[in-house]
C-alpha cells in the first residue's frame, strides 16, 4: 500500500460522522443526476420521439419523468395530519431513508432499461405478440379481460394474490414523495380510478350484511359457510348416533339360529324357527314337588333357585299332569314353565303381549290355544303360553291341607300359578321384545273360566291390560271353604291319606287315580237333566278368591262410575253358535232323525218344564238344531245374560251355516272355531272360511293393539263372513224367562 493510500485511510478515520454522512449524500445526489440524464437520453432516443412522450403525460415541462401516483381509495389529504409541511426541515434520518429509496428505484429502472435493450428483438416475434395481446372488449369471459393479461396470465382469487413487501414500500414512498411535493393548501378530495384489485380490497372491508346486500362475496365467506355446514352435519350425526346408542336393535344369533336373552333368573337361549324366536319351557316358579306339592306358586325370587350359565330352551317341555278327554293321563308334576314366541328380541318398539290360557276342563284337556309363529310375525305380537297345574294338583281343597299352614286355606293352586306367570311377564317380557304395559289375556274354555276368576283377584289387577274370554263358564264358586272341603272327602278315602305328609309322599299316579270319576269331564255337550250334579274345582279359599265373581264385578263397576282408582279392565266375551258340538255326541247315533232329537229333548230338563213345543218353534228337529239348543242353554244364553245384564261389555257370536254364515263348508261353528281362526289354525279352504278368519282376526288384533273394539263398546256382534250387529236372540229370551239360564250353564 502506498503512502497516499495510507494517508487517505487515516483521513477517513479522522473524519467525523457528520462529514461522512454529508459526503454520502452528495454522492447520492450526483448518482441521481446521472441516472436522470441517462433516462432522459434513452427516452429522447426512442422512436416515438419526445413530443409523443410529452403528449402522453410521461414527461413534465422540465423533461423529468413523472411516475404514476398510487393513492388508496378514500384517501384525503388533510393538513398537518398525513402530510408533511414542505417548509419544515427534514431530519437526517428521513433524508437517509429517502435517499436509500431513490437509489433502489433508480437501480430497478436501470435494470429494466437494460433488459429492454437486451431482449428488444423478442418483441418482433409473432408468437410473443400473440401471448402478449389483450382479449377483445366484447369477450367479457376471457381470462384477464379487465386488466389486459396475456394468454398465460391467469387471475387468481384475491385471497391468494401475493403482494411483495418491496412493492408496498415503494408505493408508500411514492405517495409520501407526492405529498411532499404538494403544498399544504388544506383539504383536497381525490378522484381515483378503481381497479379490480382495489375492488376486492373494498369488498373485504365491507361488513357481512353489506356484502350480502350487494351480492359481493369473497372466498372467505364461502369457506366460512362450508365449515359451518360441515360442523352442523357433524352435530346432527352425533345426535343421531347418541340417540340410537344403547343395546342393539336385534340381538345377534349364534350359529345362525340360536339367540340369547336375559331373565331375572339368568340367561336363556332360544331358537330361530319359521322366522320367529321360540323359547320353550322357561321356568317361572319353583317346581311344585315334594314339600311344595299342594302349595301356592312361589316365584323365582332367590338366586339359589336360579341356574348357572345359559339355560338352553330349545325344545318344548312336558305339560302339567292332567286328564285327557279319553280318560288317559299325561304330563309331569314339575311343569311350571312357559313358552314365548316373539318376532323380535329387542328393546325398542316393544310389541303387545298375548297370554294364552287354555284348557278344555279344569281337570285337563289340551287346548287349541297355542302360540302361532305366523301370526306372531304377521300381526306383530308376542305370544306367551304358561303351563299351570290342573286337576287335583291344581285345585284340591282338603282340611288336612288347610290345617298344615297359615293362613288356613287350600285349593286354587293353578290360579296362583297364573298370577306367578303374569308377574314373570311383567318383569321379563321386555327382554323378549314385549310391552309389559300392553298384556291381553286370551282365555279359552276352562282357561277362560280361570281368566274370568283372575279379574276378581286383587293381586292380579296390575298384571294385565285387557281380557278376551272365549266360551267360559259363568258358574263360579259360591260355597265356603268348609263346604268345599267336605265335598272333597271322597279323595281322602280313596287315597287313604289322613295327613299332609302322606299326600306329599305318595306318587303322582296315586294322586291321579284317587280322583273320583264324577269330578272329571264336562257337561258342555249335553242337555241339562233334573238333579244334575254341579261341582266346581274352584273354591272360595279366602286368599285368592274371597267373594263371588259377580259381587267383585259389581264393586269394580261402582268404583269405575264413582271415579275411584279401582278401575274395571276392558273385557270381551264370546262363543260360537254350535259350541255344544262334539265328535262323541255326533257318533252317538249313525242317523239323527227328528224322533231321536225330540226324544232327547223330552228326557231333559226342558221336557220336565214342558217347554219342548216352545223350543222347537225356534230350533229344528235335526242334529244341528239339537246342538244349537245345547249351545244356547249351556254357553250362549248364560254369557249374554252376564254380558248384557251384569258387566255391560261387548260380546260376539260366531255364526254357522245360513245367510252370512262363517263356516259354510261344514255348516257348524264348533267351540274351537273362534280361537282357531284367531291363531290361524282354522281349516280355511273355501273363500267363505277365509273371509270369516279375516273378520274375527280384524276384531281381535285391533282389540290387542288399541284396547277396544273397532265398533261400539257394548252390544252383540255377529261374526260370519263380515262383522255385523246381532239383532237379538229370542230363544235366549225364552230360556232366561223360564229360569233355565244361567242355572243350567256349563261348569268346568
Amino acid at each position: 500500500m502506498s503512502a497516499t493510500d495510507i494517508n487517505k485511510a487515516d483521513e477517513e478515520e479522522t473524519k467525523t460522522l457528520d462529514k461522512q454522512q454529508i459526503e454520502a449524500e452528495e454522492k447520492e445526489v450526483m448518482l441521481k443526476t446521472e441516472n436522470e440524464t441517462t433516462e432522459d437520453d434513452v427516452e429522447l432516443r426512442h422512436d416515438d420521439g419526445p413530443v409523443k412522450a410529452a403528449l402522453s403525460g410521461d414527461i413534465t415541462e422540465q423533461g423529468r419523468e413523472v411516475k404514476p401516483k398510487f393513492i388508496p381509495i378514500g384517501a384525503i389529504k388533510m393538513p398537518g395530519f398525513f402530510t408533511r409541511n414542505s417548509d419544515r426541515e427534514k431530519s437526517k434520518e428521513e433524508e437517509a431513508i429517502e435517499k436509500e429509496t431513490d437509489n433502489d428505484k433508480n437501480q430497478e429502472k436501470c435494470d429494466e432499461d437494460k433488459s429492454k435493450q437486451r431482449f428488444q428483438f423478442l418483441q418482433t416475434c409473432p408468437f410473443t405478440k400473440f401471448l402478449q395481446q389483450t382479449p377483445k372488449e366484447n369477450d367479457g369471459d376471457s381470462i384477464g379481460a379487465k386488466k389486459g393479461f396475456g394468454l398465460f396470465n391467469v387471475r387468481y382469487p384475491k385471497l391468494f394474490q401475493k403482494h411483495s413487501a418491496t412493492e408496498a414500500a415503494l408505493a408508500s414512498m411514492e405517495t409520501l414523495e407526492d405529498k411532499l411535493d404538494t403544498p399544504n393548501d388544506g383539504m383536497e378530495n381525490v378522484k381515483l380510478d378503481v381497479t379490480d384489485e382495489q375492488e376486492g380490497k373494498v369488498a373485504t372491508r365491507l361488513p357481512l350484511k353489506e356484502r350480502i346486500r350487494q351480492k359481493k362475496f369473497i372466498i372467505d365467506d364461502i369457506m366460512v359457510c362450508g365449515v359451518t355446514i360441515l360442523v352442523l352435519l357433524a352435530v346432527i350425526v352425533g345426535i343421531v348416533i347418541g340417540a340410537r346408542s344403547g343395546p342393539p336393535t336385534e340381538r345377534p344369533l349364534r350359529l345362525g339360529r340360536y339367540i340369547t336373552t336375559q331373565t331375572t333368573c339368568g340367561l336363556v337361549e332360544g331358537i330361530l324357527d319359521d322366522q320367529v324366536y321360540n323359547f320353550y319351557s322357561i321356568p317361572y316358579a319353583v317346581p311344585p314337588i315334594e314339600d311344595k306339592r299342594f302349595t301356592y306358586a312361589q316365584p323365582l325370587n332367590n338366586i339359589s333357585m336360579c341356574w348357572n350359565g345359559t339355560l338352553e330352551v330349545h325344545e318344548p317341555g312336558p305339560l302339567c299332569l292332567q286328564f285327557l278327554e279319553n280318560g288317559t293321563i299325561t304330563g309331569d308334576e314339575d311343569c311350571l314353565t312357559l313358552d314365548v314366541v316373539t318376532p323380535h328380541v329387542r328393546y325398542d318398539s316393544p310389541l303387545p303381549v298375548v297370554v294364552l290360557i287354555g284348557a278344555n276342563t279344569l281337570a285337563g284337556g289340551i287346548s287349541p290355544a297355542q302360540p302361532s309363529a305366523m301370526y306372531a310375525r304377521t300381526k306383530e305380537v308376542v305370544f306367551v303360553r304358561p303351563n299351570f297345574r290342573l286337576g287335583p294338583f291344581g285345585f284340591l281343597a282338603l282340611d288336612i291341607l288347610s290345617n298344615s299352614k297359615y293362613p288356613r286355606t287350600s285349593g286354587n293352586y293353578g290360579l296362583s300359578d297364573l298370577i306367578a306367570a303374569l308377574q314373570w311377564i311383567k318383569y321379563n317380557i321386555k327382554h323378549f321384545g314385549g310391552d309389559a304395559e300392553s298384556v291381553t289375556l286370551l282365555g279359552h274354555r276352562a282357561g277362560a273360566t280361570l281368566t274370568a276368576a283372575l279379574t276378581t283377584v286383587n293381586k292380579a289387577q296390575k298384571l294385565y291390560s285387557r281380557v278376551w274370554l272365549s266360551s267360559p263358564s259363568v258358574i263360579f264358586p259360591g260355597d265356603s271353604l268348609e263346604q268345599s272341603q267336605k265335598a272333597n272327602e271322597p279323595f281322602k278315602q280313596i287315597s287313604k291319606c289322613n295327613d299332609v305328609d302322606c299326600l306329599r309322599r305318595i306318587s303322582q299316579l296315586e294322586i291321579m287315580t284317587a280322583t273320583p270319576d264324577t269330578w272329571l269331564g264336562s257337561d258342555i255337550n249335553s242337555l241339562p237333566v233334573a238333579d244334575e250334579l254341579k261341582r266346581s274345582w274352584l273354591v272360595l279359599d279366602g286368599d285368592y278368591l274371597r267373594t263371588h265373581a259377580y259381587e267383585s264385578w259389581d264393586a269394580q263397576k261402582e268404583a269405575k262410575n264413582s271415579g275411584k282408582k279401582k278401575v274395571f279392565k276392558p273385557m270381551v266375551f264370546g262363543t260360537t253358535q254350535h259350541s255344544g258340538h262334539s265328535d262323541v255326541l255326533r257318533m252317538k247315533y249313525m242317523n239323527w232323525t227328528a224322533d231321536i232329537v225330540e226324544k232327547m229333548v223330552n228326557e231333559s230338563y226342558i221336557g220336565e218344564k214342558n217347554l219342548t213345543n216352545e223350543v222347537f218353534k225356534m230350533f229344528n228337529k235335526s242334529y244341528e238344531g239339537l246342538v244349537e239348543l245345547i249351545s244356547s242353554i249351556r254357553t250362549l244364553c248364560p254369557l249374554i245374560s252376564l254380558a248384557r245384564l251384569r258387566l255391560v261389555v261387548p260380546m260376539y257370536v260366531v255364526l254357522g251355516s245360513g245367510p252370512g254364515g262363517g263356516i259354510a263348508a261344514s255348516g257348524m261353528a264348533d267351540i274351537n272355531s273362534d280361537i282357531e281362526a284367531i291363531l290361524g289354525t282354522f281349516d280355511s279352504e273355501m273363500p267363505e272360511q277365509r273371509r270369516f278368519m279375516a273378520a274375527i282376526q280384524q276384531l281381535f288384533y285391533y282389540y290387542v293393539w288399541h284396547g277396544q273394539l273397532p265398533g261400539p263398546e257394548t252390544g252383540l256382534i255377529a261374526i260370519g263372513q263380515d262383522l255385523l250387529a246381532h239383532h237379538g236372540l229370542p230363544a235366549c229370551d225364552l230360556l232366561i224367562q223360564e229360569d233355565v239360564v244361567p242355572r243350567q250353564a256349563h261348569i268346568d
